[in-house]
């Protein structure tokens, strides 16, 4: 069944516009079948879920579903997934610095991150191939399965807390060297890293939970933007992609949305142990990893 059309007709004025006076656009839209688009809604919906309630981008869980599941190449999955990712992390930070998740230090922390981040990423990406990726795979694994395991564990066993005291100008050159060193193997692997972010906010820089996943998605907004612009510049987005996009985006700002409003509602332990789980199911996707 070739679902494309009558969907189509569903659609918003604007997209509706779009697609009829673009006929490439059209014709990508019309590849769609009820399968391929009920994928799309409800994995993307999900995803934002996720997003809007942890602080994390998603797009470790994102890629599987373009590359295997909408039979979407390599590079167009990338760019569809950062395109996605940043409709997703914009929408899920907007909802939290409403409701007050995130105070002013942790802003200019984010800020600084940024910064590194960016510069990081850069280097990551021209680093590619020179360094031995598979054993640096293989140490963030164990990272990632000892962050996870202590969060799950966290609400459970009554840890005695971390505290390694701060001066503003530690602060400070910590905030750019975390985001510099993620940066680097954002570039080198091709993820957003917010799954390393989170856990060094929580265990180094003592942030609550909630307050970490917000600086993560404060962070993550040029990082992907930047990520997006170069692959849209070469040309690697075409008008599937775009279909893709702005209907798995859709559902995920929706997604991210109702996540987000419910963080406040939601307990520390509870965030922490699902967060947790996360990062543990994120280890399974860097082992399986083609």
């Amino acid at each position: 069944m070739n679902f494309g059309t009558n969907y189509l007709n569903t659609w918003p004025a604007c997209w509706k516009a779009l697609a009829m006076t673009d006929n490439a656009f059209k014709n990508a839209v019309q590849q769609f079948n009820l399968e391929r688009l009920l994928t799309c809604m409800f994995s993307g919906f999900l995803i934002g879920l996720a997003s809007g309630l942890l602080g994390v981008g998603g797009g470790e869980f994102r890629i599987p579903v373009l590359l295997y599941l909408l039979q979407t190449p390599v590079l167009l999955s990338i760019v569809t997934n950062l395109f996605i990712g940043l409709l997703t992390v914009s929408v899920s930070f907007t909802v939290r610095y409403q409701a007050g998740l995130i105070t002013f230090s942790a802003i200019n922390m984010g800020l600084l991150m940024s910064s590194g981040s960016i510069i990081g990423g850069y280097i990551g990406a021209n680093l590619s191939g020179k360094i031995n990726e598979s054993l640096l795979r293989k140490f963030l694994i164990l990272l990632l399965i000892a962050a996870g395991l202590r969060m799950v564990l966290d609400p459970l066993i009554e840890w005695e807390p971390l505290s390694i005291p701060l001066t503003h100008p530690m602060e400070t050159f910590l905030s750019i060297l975390v985001g510099l060193l993620i940066g680097i193997v954002s570039g080198l692997l091709g993820v957003a890293g917010g799954e390393y972010r989170i856990p060094a906010l929580i265990y180094l820089f003592g942030l609550p939970v909630k307050t970490a996943g917000t600086v993560s998605l404060l962070v993550s907004i040029p990082t992907i933007l930047a990520g997006f612009m170069k692959h849209w510049r070469i040309g690697h987005l075409n008008n599937y992609g775009v279909a893709v996009g702005l209907i798995m985006g859709s559902a995920s700002v929706v997604g991210s949305y109702i996540g987000a409003s419910f963080v406040t509602a939601a307990s520390e332990g509870f965030l922490k142990m699902l967060l947790g789980i996360v990062l543990l199911l994120a280890t399974v996707r860097m082992i399986t990893k083609p």
